[in-house]
């Protein structure tokens, strides 16, 4: 087995008043970087950014999209960074693809062995060292690409995992072969590399080096069995990340004891949060295409498999275990029909916690390749929505470095877009209608918050004549930044991506000393509208 030595070097930092850059240097004979990083003021609120989806699917168009555009958009970042300094970068999923361990070679004769034995087939000492080697060159060629390395180096990163920081589709797959001897090599190793890269520490040191949490290992009490976050963005914002890849299966997505251990943290947050930022690495609010489950599920059944399987058609819509492609991307999605009950109970006790805490509970998302903006507000719907507890923006951006999808898919997208009911009585989800313009080129996503005073939100609270602006005290305002991909407006190779910027607002709840009311016909003052 190959031996490598990994360091992680803790730096104890007094926050001060005022805003601090600090520098370091990596001194490695014969290269001596010199690096700098913004360390936040006490009082201050952050100024940060979301980001998904960096790398390139299997099957993308590496000689459109790969070689130095690939990561172009960091460039983008670094640029805003040198602007007003970025306090933090969160990784919403699918840091870099992994799929291509599936081209190891001893993997390919797992594959070969035909669906029977797929399950019964052991991991061997050559996969383990072979899907190690993997991961390990495949993150350290990643993360030194170019502008990538930069940002890493100068900006404070969270990161959370998702499906191709694994492989593709995994926890969405049968049970037989999600616990087979292959697959779970497979995952151990790129969990030991996740925690390696992504977190700066292993399975042994998870909770204690990061403060990562989750339900105990059946394997291994001593261990995490997922890894979830919560941090501090500042005195006001909160952002909370449920791991929803490490637990998952084809019936649910998140454990309860994750859940439980995630609302207890959450209910003990300090009072003077504002803003709890909820990542799920796949959207919890996004268009259903009509019919989708019911056509791939049909491809999933067994005798349906095996007649195609026999013309050469299965090979064309089947990934390498038999299942019908994208049926993985469905399953993982909130309103698939086996996880309607799971997402209900998640709104239903962010609802909760949002009037007990008084405070604005909103979503960032990733994985879908698009950039969107999406809500959950109650119906009829309050005259303000800062006064509106179910009212729950969710932002979409996706992806900083993957192909965009084709305008059809958009298209699509946007005639199924329709406000829907989620909860009754009283909670409806749409997708706001910014889906037909630019919002499929690559983006990443640029969060600002204003400060606010207790005077200021009392005033907010007091006179309804206030409409919600970019100015607005305790405002988190969300810009997804979208690289121009309209022919002929794209920048050219190695310059500068050409960005446009739309810009979502997202009130502080501030309760109605009136109580919260419909808005009527009647009322003739402009809403709050998102």
């Amino acid at each position: 087995m190959y031996s490598w030595s990994c360091w992680r070097f803790n730096i104890a930092v007094k926050v001060q008043q005022q805003q601090q850059q600090l520098f370091y240097t990596i001194n490695v004979d014969p290269f001596k970087h010199r690096y700098s990083f913004f360390v936040a003021g006490l009082m201050q609120t952050w100024h940060w950014g979301f980001h998904s989806c960096n790398g390139l699917s299997a099957d993308g168009d590496h000689d459109k999209w790969g070689g130095p555009y690939e990561f172009v958009l960091w460039r983008d970042v670094l640029s805003q960074h040198a602007k007003a300094p970025l306090h933090a970068m969160v990784g919403g999923g699918d840091q870099i693809y992994n799929d291509e361990v599936f081209s190891d070679k001893h993997v390919q004769e797992w594959l070969h062995t035909g669906r029977k034995g797929l399950s019964s087939y052991h991991w061997t000492d050559a996969m383990a060292e072979e899907a190690t080697y993997f991961y390990f060159t495949h993150y350290r060629q990643h993360w030194c690409c170019r502008h990538l390395a930069d940002a890493l180096a100068c900006i404070p990163q969270v990161m959370m995992w998702d499906d191709h920081d694994i492989f593709d589709g995994w926890g969405s797959y049968p049970h037989a072969l999600l616990t087979c001897s292959v697959f779970q090599g497979l995952f151990k190793t790129a969990r030991q590399m996740y925690l390696l890269f992504q977190q700066q520490t292993t399975i042994d040191r998870a909770a204690g080096d990061n403060d990562m949490w989750g339900p105990p290992s059946e394997d291994d009490p001593t261990h995490l069995k997922a890894w979830s976050l919560l941090r501090m963005f500042g005195p006001t914002t909160c952002l909370v990340a449920p791991d929803s890849r490490a637990e998952r299966t084809k019936k649910k997505i998140i454990s309860e004891g994750t859940y439980n251990m995630m609302f207890q943290l959450l209910h003990k947050l300090p009072s003077s949060c504002r803003h709890v930022v909820v990542l799920l690495t796949v959207p919890i609010v996004f268009p259903a295409l009509p019919g989708q489950e019911k056509v791939w599920r049909l491809l999933d059944n067994a005798k349906v498999g095996h007649i195609m399987s026999k013309t050469g058609l299965g090979q064309k819509i089947t990934d390498n275990f038999g299942e019908a492609k994208l049926l993985d991307d469905i399953i993982d999605h909130w309103d698939a029909g086996q996880h309607h009950g799971e997402r209900h109970n998640l709104i239903a006790r962010l609802q909760n916690l949002a009037k007990a805490k008084n405070v604005r509970v909103s979503f960032v998302g990733g994985d879908v390749h698009v950039a969107g903006v999406g809500r959950l507000y109650t119906q009829p719907k309050v005259h303000r929505l800062r006064h509106d507890h179910r009212f729950m923006p969710q932002i979409v951006s996706s992806a900083i470095v993957n192909v965009p999808p084709p305008q059809t898919f958009m298209n699509l997208l946007h005639k199924t877009n329709r406000s829907d009911v989620v909860m009754k009585p009283q909670t409806r989800e749409k997708m706001v209608r910014i889906f037909k313009g630019r919002l499929r080129g690559r983006n990443w996503c640029e969060v600002r918050e204003v400060a606010a005073t207790a005077d200021q939100l009392a005033q907010l609270q007091d006179d309804s004549s206030i409409l919600i602006t970019g100015d607005t005290p305790g405002c988190l305002i969300y810009s997804l930044r979208i690289e121009e991909s309209e022919p002929g407006k794209r920048a050219p190779q190695g310059a500068m991506p050409l960005m446009v910027q739309y810009d979502t607002v997202v009130p502080a709840l501030v309760p109605s000393k009136s109580g919260a009311r419909p808005r009527g016909r009647s009322h003739v003052q402009k809403s709050d509208e998102l």
